[in-house]
């Protein structure tokens, strides 16, 4: 997530994101977006998409994979690289880790326990976790879902500065929460990001359940979704399977040379954003989702009720485990993820019959992450709404775009 902020606090300062529009689109959301029926003819590969893949890698993204899943089949792109010493190309059935897409999974796993009566959104969490974190008895499922609990995320902590470190070390939840805890606390009831909160959220389900949450998720998410390329590792460092390497730009590196960094112990991700996949299954996940067999209709309406964000207009609102994106046709719901080597975004209709995922093999939290991003949402944008993106509050950001 850090990647992100800094590409949209760059786009504020750059103009191309007005602090007016910043403001207003917290209050009010567009509507969900429909994009025209005649967005593109079946199996043809929509217009434009391929350049704005193209653009991503231009603007410095080793490389890039794209995947769409509709009524009309299956299209998949890619540009760049998937490892830039060999040149080799990008998977197409490449797997990668999915980042901060694993809240959706996890948020889904808590709502199902509401669903059966053995969880509800409004019970304090010190009730089930008592002593895990100082106020457990003032902060609410509810609030750990959508990130109003006012914890800090544990990210932050000096210990997490260099991925090369804390990469080579096993951390256990408790240690997570501990690190968040010495930082200073956010104000409880508005909305601010924390991986701690869905450290939380594992350890919940590991409570009600009696199971291990890779456990959990195996058996009421990926199973049910038809997610055979799907798992939470534990301390396991590899990525199973076929990948691209992943990058990284250590911070306050001013030389731009990326750093490769695919293998990793992901225990300092785990409920948070520790989920290794693919697109396929990523759109299977938001198709099983949307399409209500996951979850009741009251639920999963609940989790796309969301709260204003820094982020908006361009992501601006997190419901329960869902981030919604404002494209130039209105508002999609799913995710995004962004750990050291990949960034993820993952969005589908309302119904979740047509989805899209995209995925980078790079992480970098400066400002030069801004025209990969826009690249990104150029892609999504000409997919689900049949157009290109432009930036709100600014009508001339081609430039950027690096077309």
């Amino acid at each position: 997530m850090n990647g992100k902020r800094a590409a949209l606090a760059a786009l504020v300062a750059a103009g191309l994101l007005s602090a007016q529009a910043t403001a207003s689109a917290s209050v009010q959301a567009p509507a969900s977006a429909q994009a025209p029926a005649s967005a593109r003819s079946p199996h043809e590969e929509p217009a434009g998409l391929r350049q704005a893949l193209d653009a991503t890698v231009a603007a410095g993204a080793p490389g890039v994979l794209a995947r769409i899943d509709d009524e009309h089949g299956t299209w998949i792109g890619t540009s760049g690289t998937a490892d830039l010493s060999t040149r080799a190309p990008m998977p197409r059935e490449a797997r990668f880790r999915v980042a901060s897409v694993t809240k959706s999974m996890v948020a889904t796993v808590v709502l199902q326990l509401v669903q059966e009566g053995r969880l509800s959104l409004d019970e304090r969490v010190g009730e089930r976790l008592p002593g895990r974190i100082d106020d457990g008895d003032l902060i609410t499922v509810r609030q750990l879902l959508n990130h109003t609990g006012g914890l800090a995320t544990y990210d932050k902590a000096p210990e997490f500065a260099d991925p090369e470190r804390y990469g080579r070390r096993t951390y256990t939840p408790q240690r997570l929460i501990d690190e968040a805890e010495r930082l200073p606390q956010p104000e409880r009831g508005r909305f601010a990001y924390s991986n701690t909160g869905y450290i939380l959220l594992g350890l919940l389900v590991e409570k009600v359940t009696g199971h291990r949450l890779s456990a959990e998720l195996d058996r009421r998410i990926f199973r049910p979704s038809g997610m055979t390329r799907s798992y939470l590792p534990g301390t396991e460092p590899g990525i199973r399977g076929p990948h691209a390497t992943g990058y990284y730009l250590p911070v306050g590196d001013e030389t731009g040379a990326l750093r490769s960094i695919t293998r990793l112990n992901p225990s300092f991700a785990w409920a948070a954003y520790g989920v290794v996949s693919d697109a396929r299954d990523l759109n299977r996940f938001y198709r099983a989702l949307f399409g209500g067999r996951l979850v009741s209709p009251a639920l999963l309406q609940q989790m796309r009720t969301g709260v204003g964000t820094p982020q908006a207009p361009i992501f601006p609102r997190y419901g329960l485990g869902l981030e919604s994106v404002g494209l130039t046709c209105g508002e999609l719901w799913g995710a995004t993820g962004a750990i050291p080597g990949y960034l993820t975004f993952s969005f589908a209709d309302a119904a979740g019959e047509r989805r899209m995922t995209v995925s980078v093999n790079v992480h970098r939290a400066d400002p030069g992450i801004v025209p990969m991003l826009l690249g990104v949402l150029d892609a999504l944008n000409r997919y689900f709404c049949a157009e290109p993106y432009e930036p709100p509050g600014k009508t001339a950001a081609a430039p950027l775009l690096a077309r």
